[in-house]
């Protein structure tokens, strides 16, 4: 999905869209979210509040889900509205 992501901005004014740019930082840093997500928690083990670092996945997930809904509800799908 991040391979394709740069083709959201072949539409003609959908670079200037923030939405757009939205989704595409949102697909871009979700395999990195979920990925310190995993690690992370396992690094500061010894930290109690170490778990919440469990919920890095969960906002990765988070921020795509309301990138798609954003661009969804206020330019109908389009990239470029």
């Amino acid at each position: 999905m991040v391979m394709f992501s740069p083709m959201m901005f072949d539409a003609p004014g959908s670079d200037e869209n923030i939405y757009t740019q939205f989704l595409f930082f949102s697909v871009l840093a979700f395999p990195v979210l979920c990925l310190l997500g995993g690690i992370l928690p396992w690094i500061f083990k010894r930290q109690p509040k170490s778990i919440w670092l469990y919920g890095l996945s969960g906002l990765a997930i988070g921020l795509l889900i309301l990138a798609i809904v954003l661009l969804s509800v206020q330019c109908g799908g389009d990239f470029a509205c």
